[in-house]
């Protein structure tokens, strides 16, 4: 009985430890890779994040096989030539502000979630002329 306790007090600790909370991104236009997934955060609206997303996506020849859109959220899934599905997920957040998340793959993939998040923020700066 104290034995199957401590394991489900472990098993517990460890889906928090992986789980956690998404990080607190401090500046705009900057993004935080932790667990499999990269937060960032656009000093843009929905509209114009949801769009650049999509930019993004044609760029770097990524397939969009899903994506939707309310006042609410976004969301843009995508698939690579390898098979490997990419997930962007965005919220508006205060003052116009919009928080998103990148995930790559089953695990994650840090150098192509930045290849994106970088793209992502490339098409949003040449809409600031616009």
């Amino acid at each position: 009985m104290l034995a199957r306790g401590m394991l489900l007090v472990c098993m517990g600790a460890m889906v928090m430890g992986f789980i956690g909370c998404a990080p607190t991104i401090v500046s705009m236009d900057a993004g935080v890779y932790q667990h499999g997934t990269l937060y960032a955060a656009a000093g843009k609206d929905l509209d114009s994040v949801y769009a650049a997303t999509l930019q993004a996506m044609d760029k770097l020849q990524l397939q969009v096989i899903d994506k939707a859109k309310d006042v609410f959220g976004a969301k843009v899934r995508a698939k690579s030539a390898d098979g490997e599905l990419v997930i962007v997920k965005m919220q508006p957040a205060v003052e116009k502000r919009t928080e998103y998340e990148i995930h790559v793959g089953a695990f994650g993939n840090e150098e192509r979630s930045r290849r994106i998040f970088s793209e992502i923020e490339n098409a949003l700066g040449a809409m600031k002329g616009k």
